[in-house]
């Protein structure tokens, strides 16, 4: 993929996801106009239903729209296979879902390497990735811990440190705090913040708390699968002190 600075890393155009045939199809979008650079941290925001989700799942290589355009890196989407979206999505995005879907047989450091074996990283990188990964998130020390010996925080950053592992261009966080407790939740806003901070990773959080959107550089909001705002935020819940890491 282009790495140029100059290139936005997401623009999309005149985006549409129909779901069904004929006069009962359902628009999941509507004609999506979107430009994300690179290094942006932003919010997409809106009720259920609103297509949020759907957009998400297009940008994550997950879903194919109906028509209109997707480049990524200034690459045009379309003109890739199915195997060739899979190699990119393992390699180039991470994901983090509410659902935290760590494999409980698994430890930490086994949960963090597994996608880089599916995405063939060479079994010598694996680990150090993995456990660099847990760095950074502050969990090092728990590499042998199991699911059910982590809190749910900690699950949740053992997550994040998965999905960046690989050194992505992109994440995708769908409702990352909505099965944590507020504190927990916070925790893991800040983790984003210093993520795209201290890595310039690209960062879009998919939510309908305002809580949460304040975390994000920009908002933009989706009704009825259009984008109805996008704007700035001004008034940021700046980042926290980084966690303690662990060596």
């Amino acid at each position: 993929m282009n790495g140029d600075a100059s290139i936005p890393l997401i623009e999309t155009h005149q985006l549409q996801r129909k779901y069904g045939r004929g006069d009962a199809a359902v628009a999941g979008l509507a004609g999506v106009d979107l430009t994300i650079h690179r290094g942006e941290m932003v919010a997409l925001m809106g009720p259920s239903g609103s297509g949020k989700s759907t957009l998400m799942q297009i940008l994550g290589l997950l879903d194919r729209p109906t028509s209109g355009s997707y480049r990524l890196s200034g690459s045009d989407i379309s003109t890739l296979s199915g195997s060739q979206q899979a190699e990119l999505r393992g390699r180039r995005i991470g994901f983090v879902f509410q659902g935290i879907h760590l494999l409980p047989r698994l430890s930490a450091i086994r949960n963090v390497e597994l996608p880089m074996a599916y995405a063939r990283f060479p079994a010598s990188e694996r680990k150090a990735l993995a456990m660099h990964s847990l760095s950074r998130v502050g969990l090092n020390h728990l590499a042998d811990r199991r699911p059910n010996q982590l809190s749910g925080g900690q699950a949740q950053r053992i997550a994040i440190a998965r999905a960046v592992a690989p050194g992505p261009d992109l994440l995708l966080a769908d409702e990352p705090t909505g099965a944590l407790d507020r504190a927990s939740g916070r925790e893991v806003l800040a983790l984003f913040q210093h993520l795209n901070a201290d890595l310039g990773l690209t960062i879009i959080l998919v939510t309908h708390d305002p809580f949460v959107g304040r975390h994000a550089q920009r908002i933009v909001e989706l009704e009825d699968g259009r984008i109805i705002g996008d704007r700035a935020v001004d008034d940021r819940i700046q980042p926290e002190q980084p966690m303690e890491v662990h060596v």
